[in-house]
C-alpha cells in the first residue's frame, strides 16, 4: 500500500499527473485587466474537480463611482479558466445591498 502512495507521489512530482486545478487566479486577473477591468477582489465563482476541471472566477473590478443610479453599469466580470487558458464569460450587474 505505501508503494502505491509513493509511486503516485513520484508520479505527481514529475508531471504525469496533473493537478485539477491548474489555473490560478494571476490568470484571470490578466483576463480582466485585457477587458478594462482593473481588479479589485478575485474569488471563486465555481469550481468542478476532474478530468476536464474548471474554474469559474468573480472578478470585482476597481471602477470610479457614478454619480448616479442609472449610469452604474457592470462592476464584476466572470471568468472561465480550463488548465491554463482563461476567457472571460459575461459581464456581471452591480449587486444591490
Amino acid at each position: 500500500m505505501k508503494f502505491v502512495a509513493v509511486l503516485f507521489i513520484f508520479a505527481l512530482g514529475l508531471g504525469f499527473i496533473h493537478p485539477a486545478s491548474a489555473a490560478d487566479p494571476a490568470q484571470a486577473r490578466e483576463v480582466a485587466r485585457i477587458n478594462n477591468c482593473p481588479p479589485k477582489k478575485i474569488e471563486v465563482y465555481q469550481q468542478s474537480l476532474g478530468a476536464q476541471g474548471k474554474t469559474l472566477y468573480r472578478v470585482e473590478c476597481n471602477m470610479p463611482k457614478a454619480k448616479s443610479d442609472a449610469a452604474a453599469g457592470a462592476t464584476a466580470l466572470l471568468v472561465s479558466c480550463d488548465e491554463n487558458l482563461c476567457e472571460m464569460l459575461r459581464t456581471m450587474p452591480p449587486e444591490s445591498k
